[in-house]
C-alpha cells in the first residue's frame, strides 16, 4: 500500500514539474524537429513533394543565389480524379507541374528543372528514387528543400540512402509559417507536430533499419 501511495505521489510530482516547465518542454519539442543547415554550393537542389508553393519558392531563391545549377522535382502517382477530370475537358496541374511552372515563371530556365518519376509513397520512397537520380547524374552534393518540421527526418533518410556518397544539406523553407515557439497554440501546427513525431517513431522503429540494409 505504501509503495502504491509513493508511486502515485511520484507521478503527481512529475506531472507538476512538467506543467511548471510546459512551455520550455514544448519549445524544445518544436525546435528539435527543425534541422535547418547552412546553405552552401551543391550540384542540385531537391524539392521534396508534399507542400506548395513554400518549398519551390525556397528552391528558386537558392537557385537564384547561384548555389546549384539545377532544381530536381519528383513526380508521384497521379492525383485522384485527374484522369476523370481530363476526360470531361477539365485540367488541373499536378504538384510537380505547379512547381515547375512557378520556377519558370520566376526566372529559372526550363532546362534547369528536372522531373524524377516515381516519388510517391512517402519520404523514404521519394529519397530512394531521388538518390538514384543524383547518382546517375554524378551529383556529389545536394540541398534538400522541405518544410521546417520535416527537415530533421528528411536529413536522416537522405543521408542514410546516400551512404556517404552524396553530401546532403537540409534547407527549411522560410515560407513555411511553422513557429517552434508557438506551435501548441495553433491547432493546425499542433496537428503537424504530432504527426511528425509519429513519423519519427516509425522511422526509428522500421525505416532506419530498412534503409541501413538496402
Amino acid at each position: 500500500m505504501k509503495r502504491a501511495v509513493f508511486l502515485v505521489l511520484l507521478a503527481l510530482i512529475g506531472v507538476a514539474i512538467a506543467y511548471a516547465f510546459r512551455e520550455s518542454i514544448l519549445l524544445r519539442a518544436g525546435t528539435y524537429l527543425v534541422a535547418d543547415e547552412p546553405r552552401q554550393r551543391a550540384d542540385a537542389i531537391v524539392v521534396l513533394a508534399g507542400s506548395a508553393p513554400d518549398r519551390i519558392l525556397e528552391a528558386v531563391d537558392l537557385y537564384q543565389q547561384g548555389l546549384a545549377p539545377r532544381i530536381v522535382l519528383t513526380r508521384g502517382s497521379e492525383d485522384p480524379g485527374i484522369e476523370a477530370l481530363r476526360r470531361r475537358g477539365g485540367e488541373m496541374l499536378e504538384q510537380h507541374e505547379q512547381n515547375r511552372a512557378i520556377a519558370v515563371k520566376l526566372g529559372v530556365p526550363e532546362a534547369a528543372v528536372e522531373i524524377v518519376e516515381g516519388g510517391a509513397g512517402g519520404t523514404v520512397t521519394e529519397a530512394r528514387v531521388v538518390v538514384d537520380h543524383l547518382r546517375s547524374t554524378k551529383a556529389k552534393s545536394a540541398l534538400i528543400v522541405t518544410s521546417k518540421i520535416h527537415t530533421r527526418r528528411a536529413g536522416w533518410i537522405y543521408r542514410g540512402m546516400a551512404g556517404g556518397e552524396i553530401a546532403i544539406s537540409t534547407c527549411a523553407s522560410r515560407y513555411d509559417p511553422y513557429d517552434a515557439a508557438t506551435w501548441w497554440r495553433q491547432r493546425g501546427q499542433t496537428r503537424r507536430v504530432v504527426i511528425e513525431y509519429q513519423k519519427l517513431l516509425v522511422y526509428w522503429l522500421r525505416d532506419s533499419w530498412r534503409i541501413e540494409h538496402d
